[in-house]
């Protein structure tokens, strides 16, 4: 069962959570952001998720929670006979 070559990344999902300084009550005003694009796998696509987290990490209004890139890489399996 010989494997193949990886193929990847694929599927890449791109996620920004940050949270609002200025609070209703006690509690700050959170964003989910999922970063798309008709391929989101194109290598242009980190340089502008990471311009968007430097916009939000550098802001005085916001805290920066987490960014990520999840994806996933697959490899074909050929027959061995």
């Amino acid at each position: 069962m010989p494997l193949g070559t990886p193929e990847g990344p694929t599927a890449s999902q791109w996620k920004v959570t940050a949270q609002s300084l200025t609070t209703i009550g006690e509690y700050g005003v959170t964003f989910n952001v999922t970063a798309t694009t008709d391929n989101p796998d194109d290598p242009g696509m980190a340089d502008i998720v990471q311009a968007f987290v430097d916009l939000i990490a550098s802001s005085p209004d916001f805290r920066l929670n987490s960014a990520s890139r999840s994806y996933s890489y697959s490899e074909p399996i050929t027959p061995t006979g």
